[in-house]
C-alpha cells in the first residue's frame, strides 16, 4: 500500500510504503489463541482415554502454526520511506525505525520497472543511480507497483 505524504520541511515528496495487511497483532493473536483452543479442546479427551502420544505432536503442531503466524505478522510490519529533496533522495527500510537507509542523488537517479522474463514473477521497481541499485516496493501488488514507478518519474523530472 501506498502513502502519498505530499511535502514536507525536508522533503518535495515523500512515499510511505508498507505491505497490505488484513489482521492487527492483536488479531492476529486472537487466531492464534483460537486455534490453541480448538486444538487442546480436541485432544484432551484423546489423552484423558490414554492416547497420551498425541499430545506432543499437538505441542508441535501448535508451535508451527505460531511460528508461522509470528513471520507473516513480523513481515506484516514492513516500512519504506522514500523522500525526494531538491538534490537527494533518501530511501529508508525498517520496521519501528529505520534498520537500512541510502541517499542517493536526485539528479541522476533513474526509476526503472524491470519486467521479468517469466510471466508469473513479479516486476521488480528498481532505482538507478551511478552504478548502485537499490530495489523498492518487494511487497507492492504489480498494479501498485505501476502507479509507484510512474509516480516517482514524474516527481523526478519536475525541476527541484
Amino acid at each position: 500500500m501506498i502513502a502519498d505524504m505530499g511535502c514536507t520541511t525536508e522533503c518535495q515528496y515523500c512515499f510511505v510504503l508498507h505491505p497490505n495487511r488484513s489482521l492487527s497483532w492483536r488479531q492476529t493473536v486472537m487466531v492464534f489463541v483460537s486455534f490453541c483452543i480448538i486444538t487442546l479442546a480436541l485432544v484432551l479427551p484423546l489423552v484423558a482415554m490414554g492416547f497420551w502420544p498425541v499430545l506432543p505432536f499437538a505441542g508441535l503442531e501448535l508451535l508451527a502454526v505460531g511460528t508461522g503466524f509470528y513471520l507473516v505478522a513480523r513481515r506484516c510490519h514492513e516500512r519504506e520511506v522514500i523522500c525526494i529533496a531538491a538534490d537527494t533522495i533518501r530511501i529508508e527500510r525498517g520496521r519501528r525505525k529505520p534498520e537500512q537507509s541510502w541517499t542517493l542523488t536526485r539528479a541522476w537517479a533513474r526509476v526503472v520497472l524491470k519486467a521479468c522474463p517469466r510471466q508469473w514473477y513479479p516486476s521488480r521497481l528498481l532505482i538507478h543511480v551511478h552504478g548502485q541499485t537499490i530495489e523498492i516496493g518487494r511487497f507492492l501488488v504489480e498494479e501498485e507497483r505501476r502507479q509507484l514507478a510512474e509516480d516517482l518519474n514524474r516527481c523526478l523530472c519536475v525541476n527541484p
